[in-house]
């Protein structure tokens, strides 16, 4: 009797053991695949897909602010109550808040009108390099990636001479000018004080001038918007 007490007493003792070491090892298995999904979670996490801030919005008419326009000279009209801008090609260029910028990563993406194109591009973030106010992405313009620069409170589009990289918004079938409408004409010297000429007929006579060797582009013009009606235009020099 005694020695059978002895078996069943090592066979009870053997068969805790079992469960414990099984125990063990799912454990042990389920710890390790925890930890995996934990990790992987964490790493997709960290990917951002930053996009532009808010631009311009077409409205008829325009709201009240300044925009980058283009026209053509025959474009200005002479009405019979108000004289207008007909057919005005409207842009805009991407613009990014500095939180996002600076915390940009190699595999964010990030959403941008590649070199001034209408259409909207998802660029994968393959390379950042920064250097003071300027951050070049993937090689920058020159290798098909992004150059910005940082502008007041964010970043904006850079191109060469470091004008913003434009692109078409949309056109405005009639932009009416105000009665005492204010023209700045810089665009014939850097150096030079600006031309300043007033009043809508004035104005009028001097954008539709044949003669004229600059012209009127996303790079040069912006007109202010006030009242559904423009009150100054501005031309600047460019290179």
């Amino acid at each position: 009797m005694r020695w059978n007490h002895k078996i069943v007493t090592l066979t009870v003792l053997l068969a805790i053991g079992i469960t414990m070491v099984g125990c063990g090892a799912s454990s042990s298995t389920a710890g390790s695949t925890a930890a995996s999904t934990a990790s992987t979670t964490s790493s997709e996490a960290q990917k951002t897909e930053v996009h532009p801030m808010q631009g311009v919005l077409l409205s008829d008419p325009l709201s009240d602010g300044t925009y980058h326009i283009s026209f053509e000279s025959d474009k200005v009209w002479v009405g019979e109550r108000k004289n207008t801008i007909n057919n005005a090609v409207v842009y805009d260029y991407d613009r990014y808040t500095a939180a996002d910028i600076e915390a940009l990563s190699e595999g964010d993406t990030i959403i941008t009108h590649l070199n001034g194109t209408e259409e909207i591009t998802a660029l994968t973030v393959e390379s950042v390099e920064r250097e003071n106010n300027y951050v070049t992405i993937n090689g920058g313009i020159e290798e098909g990636g992004i150059d910005l620069c940082k502008e007041d409170d964010h970043y904006r589009t850079l191109t060469w001479d470091d004008y913003p990289a434009y692109y078409e918004v949309g056109v405005v079938k009639q932009l009416v000018m105000a009665d005492d409408i204010e023209l700045s004409d810089g665009a014939a010297d850097f150096e030079a004080d600006p031309v300043i000429v007033k009043g809508d007929r004035t104005v009028c006579d001097a954008m539709s001038n044949e003669e004229d060797a600059y012209g009127w582009n996303a790079g040069n013009t912006t007109v202010t918007i006030q009242n559904g009606e423009i009150t100054r235009a501005d031309r600047i020099w460019v290179p």
